[in-house]
């Protein structure tokens, strides 16, 4: 009878057993079922994603092959800038260089031009003041009343007057008379 007893509990524990086994079995199953449909859908969507990416590469390329093309075709815009703006930046350098050159100029002619005025004053006041002299030593009449004359010698004038016109073109014509003989 222990015999009969373990077979029956070892049957009852095969059949317990393989009553649990298949309802995992059915949730594999299920599970199975599950991953498959979810497989193909997958692939529907891979298929469809497949065919818009084939569309967006196709029109990258397109796009990528105008953009190229339309560059292309602005090379030469974009080098005839480069050489204008090279040009352009060699004109304003010789316009700098020649306008320093130009105001340099001027300013040595504007200097010489002042050193010129100073010694033409000078040259004047040394004619009049040597044209009084002469003709204080010739001419007594012509002496203002306060001059002081001592022995001939150069007259001292005490105050100053302006002289008369007349003396300044009689000064122009001595210098005209001068430069022409070229004495001195």
């Amino acid at each position: 009878m222990m015999f009969e007893i373990a077979m029956l509990i070892i049957g009852l524990s095969v059949a317990v057993l393989v009553f649990f086994l298949i309802q995992t079995l059915k949730k594999v199953q299920t599970s199975l079922d599950a991953a498959s449909r979810t497989l193909t859908e997958v692939q529907g969507v891979v298929q469809t994603v497949k065919g818009d990416v084939s569309e967006i590469v196709t029109s990258a390329r397109r796009i990528a092959d105008q953009a190229e093309g339309k560059l292309t075709a602005i090379d030469p815009l974009v080098e005839t800038v480069r050489e204008t703006g090279e040009v352009l930046h060699e004109v304003a350098s010789v316009a700098h260089n020649f306008s320093s050159l130009w105001t340099e100029r001027l300013n040595r002619r504007a200097q010489m031009s002042a050193v010129k005025q100073q010694a033409k004053l000078a040259a004047e006041e040394a004619a009049a003041a040597n044209t009084r002299v002469s003709m204080d030593a010739g001419h007594d009449s012509l002496r203002p009343a306060n001059t002081i004359s001592v022995n001939g010698s150069r007259a001292l004038h005490t105050d100053v007057k302006p002289s008369p016109s007349w003396l300044d073109y009689v000064e122009t014509g001595v210098k005209v008379a001068r430069a022409i003989t070229g004495t001195r």
